[in-house]
This record gives C-alpha cells, sequence and structure tokens, in this order.
C-alpha cells in the first residue's frame, strides 16, 4: 500500500516577503563568535597536562 505524498507548504504573499527580509537582514547582521579566551584556557590546560605528565615520567610514575 503506498502512501500518499503529503503537500509542501509554500509561503506567499507577505509572509514570503517577511521570510526573505529577515533571511537577508540576518545575513548582513551575521555575528561571529570569538573563542579567543576559550583557546588561551586550552593552551594553559595543555602545557600544565604536559609538565605534568613530564614530571612522573621522571618519578617513574607514568603508567604509559
Amino acid at each position: 500500500m503506498a502512501l500518499a505524498i503529503s503537500n509542501i507548504p509554500i509561503l506567499s504573499g507577505e509572509a514570503a516577503q517577511r521570510f526573505v527580509r529577515t533571511a537577508e537582514e540576518n545575513a548582513r547582521n551575521r555575528g561571529c563568535i570569538d573563542f579567543s579566551a576559550e583557546r588561551e584556557v586550552w593552551r594553559n590546560f595543555e602545557a600544565a597536562n604536559a609538565n605534568r605528565i613530564k614530571e612522573l615520567r621522571e618519578s617513574g610514575k607514568w603508567p604509559f
């Protein structure tokens, strides 16, 4: 038994124009997320982790 193909809703009139205006405005005012603070935190974490691994290896407590 075949299923009926449902209708695809199509915007028209004022709703379509409002959608296009909103999409164009959002494209013009597209924001950007600055992850520089997170990158710096991660770099500090990597450095501290590397130092800790070095200390454990030198003391013979590093299991790998």
